[in-house]
């Protein structure tokens, strides 16, 4: 798992993934969103499978994702 507090270090993060993809043939990718779970009123726990095909449209993987999302400009209550 990977916390990113900022744009930059997600996008560090992301180049060497992405890279490999690439040389798998990753075309494109598909998010199966399974819950959506409210943690508090600025913050939710979002789980799902992403679903990943190759450019020629053969499924390449599968992988469970968590993504916590989190309401920016807005206050903890």
């Amino acid at each position: 798992m990977l916390a990113a507090p900022t744009p930059t270090v997600l996008a560090a993060a992301l180049v060497p993934v992405l890279e490999s993809f690439r040389a798998k043939g990753y075309g494109r990718s598909e998010l199966n969103l399974r819950k959506l779970e409210p943690l508090s009123s600025t913050a939710a726990l979002a789980t799902g499978v992403a679903v990943r095909y190759k450019v020629d449209g053969q499924e390449l993987d599968r992988a469970g994702v968590p993504y916590l999302l989190r309401l920016a400009g807005r206050s903890p209550s």
